[in-house]
């Protein structure tokens, strides 16, 4: 099952990501997207089942 997720950025404010991941968790895909060279970590504003 794949999972519809909005994320947003305190180091980027105006800004949200969307995206899908078919992990099961959200926060597994914020912690690869941390990685990613922004300064502080992504913050879950939705997310969905599908």
């Amino acid at each position: 099952m794949e999972i519809v997720y909005v994320l947003t950025n305190p180091a980027m404010p105006g800004i949200v990501k969307i995206g899908m991941t078919g992990q099961t968790e959200v926060k597994q895909r914020i912690d690869q997207l941390y990685t990613t060279g922004v300064p502080v970590p992504f913050e879950i504003a939705h997310a969905s089942k599908g």
